[in-house]
């Protein structure tokens, strides 16, 4: 088997206890240690490093700014590295969707570590002009990892606007770029590739709060 990232060989040299015990890696030696996990005390908001855990001056604007923070939580596997840059850029903008198979492992490990409940998973929608250009929704590859069912009529985007392109100013104040399209379900598990400010999530959950959720909680695959 060829890694999902270099396309090198997963495979180790072949020796009696090879032969014996056959194990698939998606991804060779070299390359996982090029996908650093979160660890050491973040924010229990939304995993940005902080000492002692505590809550983030980020998330503490977001509270004032809503009031009542629409994102109860959000849990990423993967911190923003260069090299991971690298990776996701192949993945989100040049079309290798094959990529998606590297992080399978850890994603399903995740989701059964904190979302145990199975909350219902809408994976953050794309423009339609948007996903005709790339080809695929990078949320939904990632949500169809989860092993459970997820939806994509519920919440639809109207604004076409990268959000890369913007400053972490207008990407907080921008209008809310989605719509909901029928009634929410009271628990939700939005899913998206990168957790930059957070405002993309929470302009999600804060319009489906308004329709009716619940509770809204985020799985992102990295925290940047």
């Amino acid at each position: 088997m060829n890694c999902y990232i270099c396309q090198n060989s997963t495979e180790p040299d072949t020796t009696w206890a090879t032969l014996l015990v056959t194990k698939t890696r998606p991804i060779c030696e070299d390359c996982e240690q090029l996908l650093p996990t979160i660890s050491g005390p973040s924010c229990p908001i939304c995993m940005r490093p902080s000492p002692q855990a505590k809550k983030c001056p980020d998330c503490h604007k977001w509270s004032e700014h809503f009031t009542v923070d629409p994102l109860k939580r959000n849990i990423s596997l993967y911190r923003y590295t260069p090299e991971m840059k690298a990776i996701i850029s192949r993945f989100k903008y040049r079309g290798d969707y094959e990529i998606i198979h590297a992080f399978e492992t850890a994603i399903q490990s995740t989701y059964k570590t904190h979302f145990n409940d199975q909350p219902t998973t809408i994976p953050i929608p794309l423009h339609p002009v948007r996903q005709q250009q790339r080809l695929f929704n990078q949320a939904e590859a990632i949500a169809q990892k989860l092993i459970q069912p997820y939806h994509t009529n519920i919440l639809t985007r109207q604004d076409n606007t990268k959000q890369s392109k913007k400053s972490r100013y207008e990407r907080i104040t921008s209008l809310n770029p989605f719509t909901v399209t029928k009634q929410p379900p009271e628990k939700i598990l939005l899913i998206d590739d990168i957790y930059t400010t957070g405002t993309t999530l929470r302009q999600a959950a804060d319009l489906l709060i308004k329709h009716g959720a619940k509770s809204v909680e985020s799985f992102t695959l990295i925290r940047s």
